[in-house]
């Protein structure tokens, strides 16, 4: 084998060892129902916590923020995808702390809520978490079967040219 076909070789293995670590990551954090994601500073707080078992149905949701932000979006599903009427309405108001009012739920295993802000320098924030009630409840990520996540969308990585990835030699 020349000097070339190996280099091509280990970094076709470096890519690959590189790709499969960064799936692993997010099929972990897909499985676990909680995802967050944002690039922006603003870090965010909510009650329910993620995959929190309560004695009782909630009055309401609380998302705090260290910034000042816009909230854009506010769903809350039952364990079968039924849509439940928060009364959301956009408001481009700015608030560090968002306290929304829930009408009565009904019975389901567990609930989940999907949100979304927008800070102050226009960057969307969006989450979900999940969260479960009364007394025989189980935290959420007990109850979910696989089947139920979200499929993942994985790139074909027998796509892409090694040679995109390589260092060129000088040219002197």
């Amino acid at each position: 084998m020349t000097g070339t076909k190996k280099t091509r070789k280990m970094a076709a293995l470096v890519v690959f060892a590189i790709l499969s670590a960064l799936f692993s990551v997010t099929v972990y954090a897909q499985h676990s129902t909680h995802t967050y994601r944002y690039t922006g500073t603003v870090e965010v707080e909510h009650l329910p916590d993620h995959d929190e078992v309560l004695s009782a149905l909630p009055d309401s949701l609380i998302l705090r923020f260290t910034d000042q932000v816009s909230l854009v979006k506010l769903v809350v599903k039952t364990a079968e995808d039924k849509l439940i009427d928060v009364q959301f309405r956009y408001d481009p108001t700015q608030n560090r702390v968002f306290i929304w009012p829930l009408p009565a739920l009904p019975a389901s295993a567990w609930y989940s809520v999907d949100w979304g802000v927008i800070d102050r320098a226009n960057i969307l924030m969006s989450g979900k978490f999940m969260f479960a009630a009364g007394p025989d409840a189980k935290a959420p990520s007990t109850l979910i079967p696989e089947d139920n996540e979200a499929h993942i969308m994985v790139p074909d990585y027998r796509l892409i040219d090694i040679r995109d990835y390589q260092q060129s030699a000088p040219q002197n």
